[in-house]
């Protein structure tokens, strides 16, 4: 419990930071968003009146009050383009960034660990080293291009799986994959490392002494010591995939949260871009609040540090 409560402590400030950041950084970018939402034939008497209505012309404490008193009330606001509370489109997108984020994870965890457990288990194999081929190529492509790629080959190509949208299982593919290749990269590397280290260990040696199969040795003893680096890596490459998928999103149409900021983006909606990173940045912080408590239950020395 102690351990809970310092890492909830740390939460409120980190959210007030971004916060506020957010709101000054908005507000000292270039460009008007009564502007974007009118368009270049506009008279100043319009553009006045929307700016009288939408309380832009306030000052700025005040406009901050406003927005945190909100806040305080779950209200999020509402969106200049749209006029649609932002807290329902975003609710009513995350199910979507869930679901993409869920099968890239599980698409990544297992790809990644498997290959880093074998290439420990038999290092300088074949699979080995195409695990160690895959794990660069992995983290040297980016993901727009990734994406392009995949839909080049297995849409275009071979018409095995649909470019885009999100109409069934079949469409979940393609993204999630693109998603997670990085992931499988980096998962694979640390997976191999921490697994090589634990065979040479003390306990490894006492359980094959012992007589115990090579399988029930690597997978029981060694994988179990060598998951506590991977977790962290997961939580923090699950919380990049709440929150950071806009890319992935917007290649495949996938109506997530990720194409939602990026719609505001190009319109300059305020609110729904702060809107968008508080909801996000809430969802990090919890994720990684979950990673923490994962690793402590992991290695329960990590709580009484």
């Amino acid at each position: 419990m102690r351990f809970l409560a310092w890492r909830l402590a740390l939460v409120l400030p980190t959210l007030l930071g971004v916060l506020v950041v957010t709101f000054l950084l908005l507000y000292v970018a270039p460009g008007d968003p009564v502007q974007a939402m009118v368009g270049e034939r506009s008279d100043s008497a319009t553009i006045a009146r929307l700016r009288r209505d939408l309380h832009l012309d306030d000052p700025l404490y005040v406009q901050f009050g406003k927005y945190v008193g909100g806040i305080a009330k779950g209200d999020l606001g509402r969106s200049y383009i749209t006029r649609r509370p932002i807290m329902r489109d975003l609710l009513k997108r995350f199910p979507a960034t869930l679901r993409l984020a869920g099968a890239a994870m599980l698409f990544a965890t297992l790809t990644g660990i498997a290959l880093g457990v074998y290439g420990a288990w038999r290092p300088g194999s074949w699979p080995d080293r195409l695990a160690a081929l895959l794990a660069y190529l992995g983290v040297s492509f980016p993901v727009y291009w990734v994406g392009l790629l995949l839909i080049l080959v297995f849409a275009v190509a071979l018409h095995w799986l649909p470019p885009s949208g999100s109409s069934g299982f079949k469409y979940l593919i393609l993204p999630a994959l693109t998603l997670g290749m990085r992931s499988v990269a980096i998962i694979s590397r640390m997976a191999r490392a921490a697994t090589m280290e634990a065979l040479r260990s003390d306990f490894v040696r006492t359980a094959r002494a012992k007589g115990l199969g090579e399988l029930r040795v690597v997978l029981r003893h060694a994988l179990r010591n060598a998951l506590l680096p991977v977790v962290t890596v997961l939580g923090l490459d699950f919380g990049s995939y709440l929150t950071g998928s806009i890319l992935t999103e917007t290649i495949f149409s996938w109506p997530g949260v990720g194409r939602y900021v990026l719609n505001a983006i190009e319109k300059r909606d305020l609110p729904a871009i702060q809107g968008s990173i508080l909801f996000l940045s809430v969802v990090f912080v919890l994720v990684n609040l979950l990673t923490d408590l994962a690793y402590a239950k992991v290695d329960p020395r990590v709580a009484y540090d």
